[in-house]
């Protein structure tokens, strides 16, 4: 009806339908729900593709999961011989060139990710020639191979009703692994939700579809087709459904949606509508869980309620301070949450190692109906009272002899002399301080440290020091300066120019140069690049050149372009416009004949109208 709110293109708009047209069917939310990803343990069953040897390597083999954007079938890599799941599109979305484009970069950024809490992607690529039928003819299909999997996804465990806390610790942990990965890499996931998260036979958790929200929102421009295809806007984020960039911390509240249901059994937000749904996000608080879950604890509570906070700055600021916060409730501390009225710059994940579940294993016991989160310890066996009693029998022999060995030494090989000394080696270059020690015999171990007084490859010490006796073959450390310390340049983007140049000069950094640019979205000043790239190794004096927004955008030249070329441009993500259409009788063919804003700059979401040449040709009656 008109008036309703329409989730087009993941933003959050009113619908006016025209007069003497239909108005579109309202979206519900049977219809938005999104494939099971990869599935075991269901009936097999035989699809187009089954057969096909796809790029030279892969094996198709039966169907193990459909939905709205692709079917995922078992297969072979021939090359390896080890079993894959290969997700190819449907003929629907791989007809749409921006879109194959879009999703095969997409894919192969995820490919980049490697760790036991990603479904890993292995290839991507295009089909030509697809089964008869199935595509067009002449037509190319994308298709993306991934790790296959055994185990359950967390949707269909949900089905059993509500879980434990523990074992949601256990789940939730898994994903913000998963998530710190992606977001050190620069990936945000976009769309977390139960059908995106499995849990294996052995009990891991591993998340699947890094990048493909964002391949399907930045390519498709139907409003049914865009809802049908990313799935439920039951976990959508209130940025996302206002249409705003999402960053990592949309990933986190999305973790919470998750999290609120897992808890209590069903989603804090629902209606008969993913528009609906999508506006609650936006304006509405969700239910207690102190009414709807009253078991949980005080603690999960608050860290869920965290999660889900309308405003990015009161969340969680990275999944590594979210899953501190799961970490401190697994060993009996109390959470620690960000401070209310806290302005957060978010920041890349940075991990010096692959980060690991850190939940307690008391969180991993076995639970009846539940035995996928099973501890596989192994029971300590006792060990042998005759093994002891050797044991004891061998060390006293040991101890008699090395009396005896002493006590036999001749005095000459015990002189001082032939031990070597530690020399001074201060102020030398690491190749003369390793070659001095290794003619005494001794064993040289080099180790670098930052130093602001001692210059690069200059020894500042060892250990032991100078003048110190020790056994031939005996390690020294060589402690050798590595010159000044760097430090990861700081992320400044989406803040304020002169709050990052006052950032980065805090630092000892000079702002050599800023460049003003185009963006559709980011306010005039606010920091949109940085050359060199944010985490790059910087030191005091070091220079940055930083990118700004304008406040502007450049509108192009569309006339003469067809409606349906110009509009997705003008409205697109790198142009944001609002476009109203004009119908011209004087004229057909359907181009645009005048634009309101001229070429050149002008401010953001500016509103242009296009008059188009509406008329259609007629032929004359014969005479």
């Amino acid at each position: 009806m008109p008036g309703d709110w329409l989730l087009l293109s993941g933003v959050l708009r009113r619908y006016q339908p025209r007069r003497g047209r239909p108005t579109r069917r309202r979206l519900t939310a049977s219809h938005s729900n999104f494939e099971p990803r990869i599935i075991v343990n269901q009936t097999s069953t035989t699809g187009a593709w089954t057969g096909r040897l796809l790029g030279g390597r892969y094996e198709v083999r039966e169907i193990i999961g459909r939905g709205g954007m692709a079917d995922v079938y078992l297969g072979v890599d021939a090359r390896l011989g080890r079993q894959v799941a290969i997700k190819v599109l449907k003929s629907t979305l791989s007809s749409d060139a921006t879109f194959r484009n879009r999703f095969r970069l997409e894919a192969m950024s995820a490919s980049k990710m490697s760790h036991p809490s990603i479904v890993r992607v292995f290839d991507a690529g295009d089909e030509e020639n697809g089964p008869d039928g199935a595509t067009p003819p002449g037509s190319t299909t994308p298709y993306i191979v991934m790790e296959h999997v055994d185990g359950h996804l967390l949707s269909d465990v949900m089905k059993r009703g509500a879980l434990e806390e523990r074992h949601v610790l256990k789940v939730a942990d898994g994903v913000l692994t998963a998530l710190e990965v992606s977001h050190k890499a620069g990936i945000v996931h976009r769309d977390i939700k139960p059908a995106n998260i499995m849990i294996t036979n052995d009990g891991s958790v591993k998340v699947m579809d890094f990048g493909i929200a964002r391949a399907v929102s930045d390519a498709t421009g139907n409003m049914e087709q865009t809802a049908s295809i990313l799935g439920t806007a039951l976990y959508i984020s209130p940025e996302q459904a206002r249409g705003d960039e999402p960053d990592t911390r949309t990933d986190l509240y999305s973790l919470g949606v998750v999290m609120y249901e897992l808890l209590t059994g069903t989603p804090p937000f629902n209606a008969e509508s993913s528009v609906a749904i999508a506006f609650k996000h936006i304006s509405s608080e969700p239910p207690s869980l102190a009414e709807t879950a009253p078991h949980v604890s005080p603690d999960v509570r608050a860290i869920v309620e965290t999660a889900l906070k309308k405003d990015l700055d009161e969340r969680f600021a990275t999944a590594q301070a979210f899953r501190a916060a799961l970490d401190d409730v697994a060993n009996g501390r109390p959470p620690k949450l960000p401070l209310p009225g806290t302005r957060f710059r978010v920041e890349p994940v940075v991990t010096g190692s692959v980060p690991l579940a850190t939940v307690d294993s008391t969180y991993r016991r076995p639970v009846e109906g539940f035995e996928i989160f099973e501890s596989r310890g192994i029971n300590q066996q006792s060990v042998p009272t005759l093994a002891i009693g050797l044991g004891a029998f061998l060390a006293v022999l040991l101890v008699v002899g090395i009396v005896l060995w002493v006590f036999t030494l001749n005095p000459a090989t015990t002189s001082t002399n032939a031990v070597p000394q530690v020399p001074d080696l201060t102020s030398q270059s690491e190749a003369i301080a390793t070659q001095t020690l290794s003619q005494l015999g001794l064993d040289p171990r080099v180790e670098y440290e930052a130093s602001t007084t001692v210059p690069e490859g200059v020894v500042i010490r060892t250990i032991p020091g100078s003048g110190i006796r020790i056994a031939p073959g005996e390690p020294v450390r060589i402690i050798v300066s590595s010159g000044v310390e760097t430090f990861a340049l700081p992320d400044v983007r989406n803040i304020d120019l002169q709050e990052a140049r006052t950032e980065l000069e805090s630092r000892g950094l000079v702002i050599s140069q800023v460049v003003e640019t185009y963006s559709p979205s980011l306010a005039e000043g606010i920091v949109m690049a940085t050359t060199p790239e944010p985490d790059g190794a910087m030191r005091p004096g070091d220079t940055v050149v930083l990118t700004v927004s304008n406040g502007l955008v450049l509108v192009p030249d569309v006339v003469g372009l067809t409606v349906g070329e110009a509009n997705p441009f003008l409205t697109g993500p790198s142009m944001q416009l609002s476009v109203r259409l004009e119908i011209a009788t004087d004229c057909i063919g359907q181009t645009v004949k005048s634009q309101s804003l001229t070429p050149g700059e002008h401010p953001q979401r500016s509103e242009i109208t296009l008059v188009y040449c509406g008329s259609v040709a007629t032929e004359e009656p014969a005479p």
